[in-house]
């Protein structure tokens, strides 16, 4: 059990415990889970909510298991088979198996549910209706399409290159990583890419991988965000879970309100932490405000959002200065989604499924939102969700969303029942050129004392890949307490594919771009005029 003594020196009292989890985030009551589950028999485990109160926005769907039976359904009815081999993937199935909850197809599988023509909107307007996975870009010219395939395969390459598991020069490798990290998005854009539409439909794509704009993300970053979902091309259309996960906010509250559930019991509430310290190496104090409790535990993970640390003063030996700067300098992203009601599908009676993928905005990406009941009930209303441009100011996007959707589907998009517009919540990237000192820093045992594992790249609001950071700071103190309790599928979890496909030609052919024969036409044509100066001269010499 938890221990309390009283502290005569500020009239309040410490409790104790082995293990202590800073902040109710998803990243933390993931941990904390996981560690009661492990060790909550013969460990004191305590959750520290500063929140005051549990996570917001609960889910109010009631929401129908279908995993029965390990991967089937009933006898007699058609086998469910998922697939592992998307990374983020992993760890939504992971969790929603063992919580018995439902995650629709939709998610799952979304190029093996059958669907109707998809809306592509161009630059200046026009549509295109298809149904393949991956949108070509027909309005583009030959040259723009031409650039814009090599760069995403320059995308996919560098990504295959950089996480493939090589046995070659470590020292190599680091320098490669500090290499990328010190290039920013915006210059790799503009190095490689010549035509304007072309650098624009990248922009859009970043922003939307990452929160941030283009000049903001380094290069590291992006291809760390295209290895976890297979490819860069996977963001703008076709399997992408992610962005599935993400409009679904109600998935990510379902999970939330479970997660909080299983650690209840161990969660204290506390009102503020004025100072994290040590005693002698060997215990973190968790001082709080003159009279409250304060905390006193043998290992610290910290699982609080980048903004609620600046608050926290953190003594030097447990965050240097240097990494301070780092966490103070995480770039809140600005991805916003909507959602929209109507009172029938009538864009499927058109012959549409609802999905739109625009380059002009100010939907950039949306779909129908799947059924949530695994009985196939129908639910009164019809929505479609989807992701939003960013806009400066704080004004929503009502009226253009309408203005779009009518211009797509006709005048029977003109009257929506509802319209609601958010941030998708806790979004935090590392700065242009702090990435790789992010990933030095949390992977750094501090003393053994604090296990920094949920700050490393914080996304509260991208349901996996919050899942996954609890998971690992999870699988790092369960290291450090007690190595031979790690079991083999909670370590096999966090391993990358190693089996990343990629050849001698393809890597070659992925360096060809407009701008590098641009200038090898201009090199080539320089020496040969050179070549024909340096004779011409070695004449006039000859002949004098």
């Amino acid at each position: 059990m938890v221990t309390k003594y009283d502290n005569e020196n500020d009239h309040g009292s410490d409790i104790q415990a082995d293990v202590i989890v800073l902040g109710c985030s998803l990243p933390g009551i993931v941990t904390a889970h996981k560690l009661k589950r492990k060790f909550g028999d013969t460990m004191d485990i305590v959750v520290i909510d500063l929140a005051n109160g549990p996570t917001k926005g609960m889910s109010k769907i009631d929401m129908v298991t279908f995993f029965e039976d390990e991967d089937k359904k009933d006898e007699g009815t058609e086998v469910v088979q998922y697939s592992l081999e998307n990374y983020s993937r992993r760890f939504l199935l992971m969790y929603a198996k063992e919580f018995n909850i439902t995650i629709p197809d939709a998610i799952l599988y979304p190029t093996a549910i059958p669907s109707l023509n998809k809306l592509f909107e161009y630059p200046n307007g026009s549509t295109v209706q298809c149904t393949n996975s991956f949108h070509d870009f027909d309005y583009l010219n030959a040259l723009e399409k031409f650039e814009l395939n090599q760069y995403q395969r320059l995308i996919d390459e560098s990504m295959r290159n950089l996480f493939r598991a090589t046995k070659g020069n470590q020292e190599y490798e680091r320098q490669k990583l500090f290499y990328y990290d010190r290039t920013n998005m915006e210059d790799h854009i503009c190095s490689a890419l010549l035509f304007s539409t072309s650098r624009e439909i990248m922009r859009t794509l970043v922003r939307l991988v990452c929160g941030v704009p283009a000049s903001s993300v380094s290069v590291l970053f992006y291809l760390h965000q295209c290895y976890r979902n297979n490819g860069c091309r996977d963001y703008m259309d076709g399997s992408n879970t992610k962005f599935r996960e993400k409009l679904l906010g109600y998935c990510r509250k379902r999970l939330a309100r479970k997660l909080q559930e299983s650690v209840a019991d161990i969660t204290l509430e506390a009102k503020s932490i004025i100072e994290i310290r040590t005693h002698s190496h060997e215990q973190v104090i968790l001082e709080t405000m003159k009279g409250e409790n304060n905390y006193v535990c043998r290992l610290l993970a910290m699982a609080l959002r980048p903004d609620q640390l600046h608050k926290i003063h953190v003594e030097p030996v447990l965050l240097s200065e240097r990494n301070s700067e780092v966490a103070g300098l995480m770039l809140p992203g600005r991805v916003k989604k909507f959602t929209i009601q109507y009172d029938n599908d009538f864009w499927r009676a058109e012959g549409f499924s609802g999905e739109i993928l625009s380059i002009r905005g100010p939907i950039v990406w949306a779909m129908e939102r799947p059924a949530m009941s695994g009985t196939g009930s129908k639910t009164r209303f019809s929505y479609l969700v989807g992701y939003l441009m960013g806009k400066q100011d704080s004004m929503d996007s009502r009226k253009e969303v309408i203005e779009q959707l009518v211009r797509l589907f006709g005048e029977c998009a003109a009257n929506p029942v509802s319209y609601k517009e958010s941030d998708v919540e806790d979004l935090f990237v590392p700065r242009c050129g702090d990435y790789v000192a992010l990933k030095t820093w949390t992977k750094k045992q501090s003393l053994k004392l604090v296990e920094w594992g949920a700050l490393d790249v914080y996304r509260d609001g991208d349901i996996t890949e919050a899942l996954e950071a609890g998971h690992s700071a999870y699988i790092r103190l369960s290291s450090w307490l007690r190595p031979q309790a790690q079991g083999f599928d909670d370590v096999s979890t966090v391993e990358y594919r190693s089996n990343i496909r990629g050849n001698f030609c393809s890597r070659v052919l992925s360096q060809i771009n407009i701008i590098k024969g641009m200038s090898l036409v201009v090199y080539t044509a320089a020496l040969y005029l050179g070549i024909r100066l340096v004779k011409s001269h070695l004449k006039q010499l000859r002949g004098n």
